[in-house]
């Protein structure tokens, strides 16, 4: 009966089902692209099969019960490849990539972010000229402006028409193991190419060419942002309220960033389904008394929306912050029904629109962390709660505050190790910590961004600067613990599929109480528990060198059965770098405290060798004059110039040479064809993969 109770509640969200297959056409369709033949052949089955399913069920209801089903998940299927295909590049027939051009024409989509180096925001190619003939185009592109000096900045904002001359190239594959692939994070918003230009080579054409509604929210944002930076004086302080209530990160800095993230509380800065629900509830709180009158119900559920999507405006209408608003507005129409079972579907609901309005949103980390931990709480918390009873107000509030922290860390794990490669093990506590501090300055804020009373805006960001501090204090004590993270954690997307069949599996055991389910609970564990012993394996009997790219410094790794030397023209292992370029694969054999770090100081004509348990190193600055013979099994030549004079007697004993990036592109043919005269194995680095010599 239990068994029969779970299948009838699962016909219960019908929309569950839908999601299924219409993401996984979604999915099928951007890493399977069509022609434009047989895109035109899928659209016309799909016409079809849509008028037999409408004739299905107006003349043939008898068989709707059997073919029905399986015929409109089939539809579906290929309504997900069709819905995304149409907006790759491969069925857009004006598509500017292959277009001869001299100059494009683009507009803004979403607000420049300022950084160190330069200015950078993505932008939808609208016309292309070439010969002053202009055509329209489409496609995106990543723009990139560099910044000599704050004084000359460009004054960009979103909706800008922009004229700049084209120098668009694909956006390169990440160099270094492990390295962030910036490259595939772009490609799921659609965009597969960059320019980086010059203020000089840019020009401004015209402002409000975006849609309107976005424009508007965004202006109402940086109205309520430089309202608080006039009273906020705290650089800190500023930097987290504007993200946690206005979702603003531009300016935030990364040691901050880190310290949430280390602690598994990033979710706070993200303004999303947690701060929206903050909304809800005050709301619901404050307008309870309309219950008590004729239509009072339906006025409080009226005005709930209303407020939630005005503050979906006053955030500027993040991706983020409109997903939730979205599922909390579906969320909000269940719970007005008064239905059995609508949460789940009004979830899934919720998804499906979200993907009807942008297909691509379905590979956005967002996305699937925020959906899945509201899943959890559907799901898992309801059973977590009937395990343990507790009478007493304050102990059983504390007891749900835990659940609720468990329940959506448990299905947003596997994500989380897939996409950061870490675990904060302190997630608990980090949460039980931040969860009132962030409520604070979440109504606080929203009473600073409304109070038109400057008096009480000093006190309420006075009151906000102190309760950041203290946050702030708090999650960096919880991330100075003793293994506070687990980093390095190599999980593949073999061994996230596993993971949440592992949760589906125990979540149909427990609802359900079948024995068989619980055997694939356990089988499915077993194998993921088994491939991660044998990655672990793999790493710390890893023996080999690694020479990464670092553009113009020098990054060598030896690694030795756990124990790692870093050998870096660098300053130190917490260089930017590092950390971005070295490290994500480093922390996968030692903790980076546990690094044995070794600057490297190099001048012109410099000549070191150094023995490591792996192997010999040399390294040579370039300079006049004669060489001179060099005995080791890894060369690494840098700044090489036509003075440099060499022989085959000084090479007779190198195994590899490798040009790195701190020599000149034009230099590169001549030292190849130098290499090969000497009948000598070469590895170019400048511009490459990072060269990886393992020990059999």
């Amino acid at each position: 009966m239990v068994g029969q109770a779970f299948y009838l509640a699962l016909r219960k969200v019908p929309f569950a089902s839908v999601f299924l297959f219409f993401g996984t056409g979604i999915v099928s369709g951007y890493y399977l692209p069509l022609s434009i033949l047989l895109f035109r052949i899928i659209v016309g089955c799909m016409i079809i099969i849509f008028l037999f399913l409408v004739g299905m069920e107006a003349y043939g209801r008898q068989w709707r019960r059997i073919f029905f089903p399986p015929i409109f998940y089939g539809w579906l299927f290929l309504l997900g490849m069709v819905w995304i295909g149409r907006e790759l590049p491969a069925q857009q027939s004006q598509y500017f990539v292959g277009e001869k051009a001299d100059y494009l024409i683009g507009v803004v989509t979403d607000e420049p972010v300022y950084g160190e180096a330069s200015i950078h925001f993505p932008l939808e190619i609208r016309h292309i000229v070439c010969d002053e003939k202009v055509s329209p185009a489409t496609g995106q592109i990543m723009l990139r402006i560099v910044r000599k000096n704050k004084e000359s900045d460009l004054s960009l904002s979103y909706g800008d028409k922009l004229l700049f001359r084209n120098e668009v190239m694909d956006v390169r594959e990440p160099y270094n193991p492990k390295q962030f692939d910036y490259k595939r994070y772009l490609a799921h918003k659609n965009i597969y190419h960059q320019a980086y230009i010059k203020p000089a080579d840019i020009r401004l054409l015209g402002n409000n060419y975006g849609n309107t509604v976005i424009a508007h929210a965004l202006a109402i944002r940086r109205y309520f942002v430089h309202k608080f930076s006039r009273f906020i004086s705290n650089k800190d302080a500023l930097d987290i309220c504007a993200a946690l209530i206005l979702g603003y990160r531009a300016h935030f800095p990364m040691e901050t960033l880190t310290a949430f993230i280390n602690t598994g509380t990033v979710h706070v800065l993200s303004v999303s389904g947690l701060h929206v629900g903050m909304v809800f509830f005050l709301l619901n709180f404050l307008l309870g008394f309309l219950d008590r009158f004729p239509y009072g119900r339906p006025i409080r559920f009226v005005l709930i929306l209303v407020a939630i999507w005005g503050y979906v405006l006053l955030t500027g209408m993040a991706p983020s912050i409109l997903r939730a608003g979205v599922m909390i507005s579906f969320l909000l129409v269940a719970r007005w029904s008064q239905r059995a079972n609508q949460n789940l579907n009004s979830l899934f609901a919720s998804a499906c629109s979200l993907l009807l309005l942008d297909p691509f949103m379905i590979f956005d980390m967002g996305f699937q962390l925020s959906y899945l931990a509201v899943l959890g709480l559907f799901t898992l918390y309801p059973l977590l709660n009937k395990v343990l009873l507790i009478n007493n107000k304050g102990l059983r509030m504390t007891w749900q505050a835990v659940l609720v922290s468990v329940s959506a860390q448990l299905f947003t794990t596997p994500l989380a190790l897939y996409y950061f490669q870490q675990f904060p093990n302190y997630f608990l506590l980090g949460n039980l910590f931040v969860s009132l501090p962030a409520t604070a300055l979440m109504y606080m804020g929203i009473a600073l961004a409304t109070c038109p009373f400057p008096l009480v805006n000093v006190y309420l960001a006075l009151g906000l600067t102190y309760l950041c501090r203290f946050l702030l204090w708090g999650l960096q004590a919880i991330e100075g613990l003793p293994f506070a993270t687990v980093q390095g954690v190599d999980f593949s997307g073999v061994q996230l599929a596993l993971f949440l069949l592992v949760i589906i599996f125990l979540l149909i055991t427990w609802y359900s109480l079948r024995k068989q389910f619980l055997w694939y609970t356990f089988i499915a564990t077993g194998i993921l528990l088994f491939s991660a012993v044998i990655s672990s394996i793999k790493y710390t009997s890893y023996q080999g060198i690694k020479i990464y790219n670092v553009g113009h410094e020098v990054a060598i790794a030896v690694i030795n059965q756990g124990k790692v030397s870093l050998i870096s023209t660098l300053d130190s292992v917490a260089h930017p770098y590092i950390m971005r370029q070295v490290l994500p694969d480093l922390n996968h054999y030692i903790r980076m405290t546990d690094i044995a770090f070794y600057p490297l100081q190099l001048k012109r004509g410099d000549r070191v060798k150094i023995q490591t348990s792996i192997g010999t190193l040399g390294i040579i600055e370039g300079g006049k004059g004669e060489m001179g013979p060099m005995v080791c099994d890894i060369l690494l030549w840098r700044n090489i110039s036509s003075y440099d004079k060499v022989n085959d007697k000084d090479f007779r004993h190198v195994a590899l040479a490798i040009f790195d990036g701190s020599n000149k592109t034009e230099r590169l043919p001549a030292m190849i064809k130098m290499a090969d005269s000497l009948d000598l194995r070469y590895y170019v680095l400048k511009n490459n993969f990072a060269y990886v010599w393992e020990r059999k």
